[in-house]
């Protein structure tokens, strides 16, 4: 274990990477950004300059060659994912990288396979296990007074129709791994292993549509997964019930209430029920609230430690699987099974 912090290389410095990732580096002690590569030199060097880092490159390969790194991180479209995250697996160093790991569940998989056969500590950018409103509702499940679960819902609501975006390969898929798969890890992260699923879609106007989906896990409980490219604003919520006759909610990770069984628990006109309410005090901007910042700070904290942190490169892979599964569940109209290795 070593308290050292952790020497990083990034790749990629475009938008998403500019914006959500590269302003945490100031702030977390336990990284050291080192370099920063892009294939467009103007950026490589604009963000070296911003962000700290003393050398840019524009090779991958002669950035890895060429510096004593811990660790890198990947942050751009899911080819460059694939395509860097297999270069740096065969490296041998941990990787982080921005979901989805590919385009492709199998290309995906083949990353899971060369890290897992090598031993290379990996984490997928599924930021929002990472938010704080996540943990405390994961805190709160654990309680006496919550119970086992018996239902889980994962509601995740964006402007932007996408259905017929097919990205090559399926319609809806553009969209599946790209948005609905963050309701699908929160699922797998709250819930357990998603073993069936039975979905339902419906489309509108320009595409615009609601996917219900039914979800089983493997805990026995049940739940569903609410997906709508079809609303005025983003919205992500989770609500759970345990069987200690409470109810959790969790609105837009950082509102979140637990009404907890009382005597004076029971239907009645105007709500009443005693209950505890928690809204952390975050930064204006999404890194914290939605976990970007934390979950930089749980890779570097991983590599320090030794220990796999979570979620691992296998778990965006997994969440792929159950959103192809839903995918299939619409086109056959009945329920499939989750495929796990």
């Amino acid at each position: 274990m070593s308290d050292a912090p952790v020497k990083i290389g990034f790749v990629g410095c475009g938008k998403q990477a500019s914006d959500a990732w590269y302003p945490n580096f100031a702030t977390i002690p336990e990284l050291d950004l080192v370099a920063c590569c892009d294939l467009r030199q103007e950026l490589a060097e604009r963000n070296a300059r911003h962000y700290g880092a003393l050398k840019w490159y524009t090779d991958m390969q002669a950035m890895l060659e060429q510096e004593d790194l811990d660790a890198v991180m990947v942050v751009g479209p899911p080819a460059m994912h694939y395509a860097c995250g297999k270069q740096v697996l065969e490296a041998g160093l941990p990787l982080m990288m921005e979901k989805p790991a590919s385009h492709r569940t199998e290309n995906a998989r083949e990353l899971v396979e060369l890290a897992e056969s090598r031993g290379v500590m990996t984490q997928i950018g599924h930021n929002m296990r990472h938010a704080p409103g996540v943990m405390k509702f994961r805190e709160l499940m654990k309680t006496p007074e919550f119970g086992k679960l018996i239902f889980l819902e994962s509601r995740y609501f964006m402007p932007s129709p996408m259905w017929h975006d097919t990205y090559e390969y399926r319609d809806g898929w553009m969209y599946m791994i790209f948005q609905a798969t963050h309701a699908v890890d929160l699922a797998r992260f709250i819930g357990g292993e998603i073993e069936k699923v039975y979905a339902n879609l419906s489309v509108g106007a320009e595409g615009r549509f609601a996917i219900a989906t039914v979800a089983h896990f493997d805990s026995g409980a049940t739940g569903t997964i609410m997906l709508a490219g079809n609303t005025p604003n983003w919205t992500c919520q989770l609500e759970a019930e345990g069987d200690a006759r409470a109810h959790l909610r969790l609105v837009n990770l950082h509102t979140l209430e637990f009404e907890t069984a009382t005597s004076e628990a029971g239907y009645r006109p105007v709500p009443g029920i005693p209950g505890q309410y928690w809204n952390p005090v975050t930064r204006g901007h999404a890194e914290k609230q939605g976990g970007y910042w934390v979950q930089m700070q749980a890779f570097a904290r991983a590599i320090q430690s030794g220990i796999q942190g979570s979620p691992s490169i296998r778990d965006g892979y997994q969440a792929m699987r159950v959103c192809e599964a839903i995918l299939d569940s619409i086109e056959r109209g009945e329920p499939v099974a989750v495929e796990r290795d």
